[in-house]
């Protein structure tokens, strides 16, 4: 998985001594990384955002809810 951010937030956390852990969606496969390779459009990303974020709720109500 490729992106922007997450290096400097750990590193900040490890120095802290705190825990750290990234979650992430996938809006879109890199460029020619798809298995099927062709344009990708804008309705396919937002419909990829909605439908990670729908699994991201319910991951995040199950991980606050563990003690």
């Amino acid at each position: 998985m490729v992106g922007m951010t997450g290096m400097p937030e750990a590193a900040l956390a490890r120095e802290l001594g705190l825990d750290y852990a990234c979650v992430a969606i996938l809006a879109n496969w890199a460029a020619g990384c798809d298995p099927e390779p062709h344009a990708v459009t804008l309705d396919e990303v937002q419909a990829n955002v909605r439908a990670a974020g729908a699994a991201l709720q319910s991951l995040l109500v199950r991980f606050l809810q563990t003690p």
